[in-house]
């Protein structure tokens, strides 16, 4: 799960935020502060923050502030800025200074969406990869694309999945195998592979015990 913070002085945009983030898959808005200093002084205490979802104008200590104070400390935080500002010099310091976006209000909730999709994709990289390819790097930094791919689906897992199974000599997808591999569950892989299935990279078979629910066996087309 995605620990996320608001750092919103306007309580209306930061409930209306917090609605868009919580319905993505895995993410969960934890904390909501109304200035650069108290989400300082909330990081200070020990709390642990995956992503900050970061406005700019705010009384206090700004969003520019904040984060060059951020920094110096917490290096391991990301930031997106929701903002209403869009002076040049400030997108510009907020991308030099390590903002993974930059979304400006008004915003939809598919932009939204996509940049949190795009976001889960960085993560599960940086956390489950021991080495990354020069595929998994464009896609970085490719323009989030809204409904690129099916709720759930993040393409660099996806990638990854697939670079796995192209790599295997088991027709039969030993699926224990890749959970391990993966650490994931058993109901995340299946819903890759379900998907590779629609895009024909795979098929699934039914397989019928004497009792208890039918299993599904996954296997290689190529």
């Amino acid at each position: 799960m995605i620990r996320v913070m608001i750092v919103e002085d306007d309580p209306m945009v930061a409930h209306i935020n917090t609605e868009y983030i919580n319905r993505v898959e895995n993410f969960q808005v934890v904390k909501h502060v109304s200035n650069g200093m108290e989400a300082l002084n909330y990081l200070k205490s020990g709390a642990k923050i995956d992503l900050i979802i970061l406005d700019v104008y705010m009384p206090k200590m700004d969003g520019i502030k904040m984060l060059e104070e951020l920094r110096l400390t917490y290096h391991e935080v990301d930031v997106i800025f929701v903002t209403a500002a869009k002076e040049k010099k400030i997108i510009q310091r907020g991308l030099q200074l390590g903002a993974v976006d930059y979304l400006i209000k008004p915003f939809t909730a598919e932009r939204i969406t996509a940049a949190l999709e795009k976001y889960m994709s960085r993560y599960e990289l940086f956390t489950l990869a021991t080495d990354v390819n020069q595929s998994e790097i464009d896609r970085l930094f490719e323009k989030p694309s809204v409904q690129q791919l099916p709720k759930g689906i993040h393409p660099i897992t996806l990638e990854r999945i697939q670079t796995y199974l192209a790599n295997s000599d088991e027709k039969v997808i030993d699926t224990h195998k890749m959970v391990k591999e993966f650490a994931f569950s058993m109901v995340t892989l299946r819903v890759y592979l379900d998907y590779l299935v629609t895009q024909n990279e795979l098929e699934k078979e039914t397989q019928y015990g004497n009792v208890g629910r039918p299993s599904y066996v996954y296997k290689k087309l190529k």
